[in-house]
């Protein structure tokens, strides 16, 4: 979520004016399966994750847009009946907002003073706990701002000949420019440098925008530990690191000390980890990664409207979120928006559908439908949307984490829907078994009638279906053939009886 700001950064187009907020706005895997089917949590006595049984996220550039955390507080009853569970901060600790859109650290032990103080910060976590919501956050534990008060006095310690301060310790320094860099850097060569500091008298490794925590040195490593601890203990519940790598000299860190200091069920990813990695992100450790990749603008439903891909391509980058429940994990996504400082924070204009009403809907309904954890990238975005849009886009989060069928944890399975290539509909069983629905899309930009076909399905192929979605009954079932006729960009949630 990272990359773009820091080549905007480094452009120097991050230098923005203050950008107040509006007010928070008022509301408007697998267990039973098929026959023949089998998976881990059928086969052993792991239950799934507490993020395998919800979705809804909501991401909050907190120290970009200073909302206060009090302020969030306040509202959590009101995001969470419009089917929110998760809350994203990027990033918790106190940064520089003019780099990164604050990931950029300049106090790890505070918070950025526009968003509240520590206890502030507490309360929030403790309560989004208390009401059965979870908080995670964009974390950067491989460097510290150039500007931090902390890097400065160990510049004046380092010119004094200390050695073996904290402060000092922390940082990897030399005298001599031509020494090997440290080999763990995260990010292109170009990020990664000696750069000589005037204070200090010598030179320190810099990578990004400030020195960088060598995970070859006992001194870095300590303060990184510290750094993770702290915030550990505040209760939150996850992190998705800045840039990442599978290395093992990193995975104390991005894996070990979040799971064991605290016992809450983390989500634990970094930025670039996506599909394409499940299995090396599995191994490490990593208990979520992108169901597609890190973009902005790009998801596996933009992909499918916009003529990327067609129904067979849709299923096969579904299915990524099935490989990651059978290993007890999940992959995620967001809908499209945009982080640019230059073209989408100031301005406010931000991505958008051909038909935004009825396609981010849609998008919502298919990629949190088919079990990714799904949400909003950021909320002064969301918040922008139309009335119509909020409110049926909300609808659908309710609709997920109401039915166990809809959630994560839940199996799932693609149900044949003819040969059109605009056409998809898959089937999610409950954990317990309990709950079977069926899901049916028309990617089209016009109505059609979609049919399904029932055999092998286990649906039971007499009976008339609930619409978890719009309420009521649905058309009955009367055989192995079943059509629904849909809206453009339209979709329809049944709850269904199966055997």
């Amino acid at each position: 979520m990272a990359l773009s700001r820091r080549s905007i950064a480094l452009s120097g187009m991050l230098g923005l004016a203050l950008v107040l907020p509006p007010a928070l706005p008022a509301a408007s895997a697998p267990s039973t399966v098929p026959a023949g089917r089998s998976t881990q949590h059928s086969t052993d006595s792991t239950a799934s994750t507490d993020f395998q049984n919800l979705n809804g996220f909501m991401w909050f550039y907190n120290t970009y847009f200073d909302y206060k955390f009090k302020d969030i507080e306040k509202d959590l009853g009101d995001l969470k009946n419009r089917g929110v569970r998760v809350l994203g901060f990027f990033s918790p600790y106190n940064g520089d907002k003019n780099v990164c859109d604050g990931c950029s650290p300049s106090d790890f032990y505070s918070v950025p003073p526009q968003n509240g103080t520590m206890k502030d910060w507490k309360n929030l976590v403790a309560a989004a706990h208390r009401k059965g919501m979870k908080v995670v956050s964009y974390f950067v534990n491989i460097y510290m701002d150039e500007k931090a008060p902390y890097f400065k006095t160990a510049e004046r310690q380092y010119a004094a000949g200390d050695r073996t301060s904290r402060e000092v310790s922390s940082f990897h320094w030399t005298t001599d420019p031509t020494d090997p860099l440290p080999s763990l850097r995260m990010g292109p060569p170009w990020a990664s440098t000696w750069e000589y500091s005037e204070t200090a008298g010598a030179y320190y490794w810099k990578l990004w925008f400030g020195p960088g925590f060598d995970y070859d040195l006992a001194g870095n490593t300590a303060e990184v530990e510290r750094i993770e601890k702290f915030w550990l203990d505040t209760g939150i519940d996850g992190f998705m690191w800045d840039v990442g790598t599978t290395d093992p000299r990193w995975k104390p860190y991005a894996v070990d000390i979040p799971t064991t200091y605290t016992t809450n069920d983390k989500w634990l990813t970094h930025e670039r980890a996506n599909a394409a990695t499940a299995e090396a992100n599995k191994a490490f450790g990593l208990t979520s990664w992108f169901n597609y990749k890190d973009s902005d603008t790009e998801n596996d439903y933009s992909r499918i409207v916009d003529g990327t891909t067609d129904a067979d391509g849709l299923e096969a980058a579904l299915h990524n979120t099935d490989i990651a429940r059978e290993a007890g994990a999940t992959t995620y996504t967001w809908s499209i928006w945009g982080d640019d400082a230059a073209t989408n924070l100031d301005p406010h204009i931000y991505p958008t559908y051909a038909r935004d009403d009825v396609m981010r809907v849609q998008e919502a309904a298919l990629l949190a439908g088919s079990g990714i954890l799904y949400g909003a990238g950021m909320y002064d975005q969301y918040i922008r949307w139309s009335p119509k849009l909020r409110s049926n886009w909300e609808k659908v989060l309710r609709t997920v984490n109401a039915n166990k069928a809809l959630l994560p944890a839940a199996d799932r399975t693609q149900v044949p829907a003819g040969d059109d290539p605009q056409a998809y509909a898959m089937r999610r069983t409950s954990e317990n078994g309990k709950q079977t629905a069926l899901l049916v899309y028309n990617f089209d930009d016009a109505p059609k009638k979609v049919t399904v076909n029932l055999t092998g399905t286990g649906i039971d192929t007499s009976q008339t279906p609930k619409d978890l979605y719009k309420g009521g009954k649905a058309p009955a079932i009367k055989g192995n053939s079943y059509s629904v006729t849909l809206p453009a960009y339209g979709f329809t949630i049944l709850d269904v009886k199966s055997h």
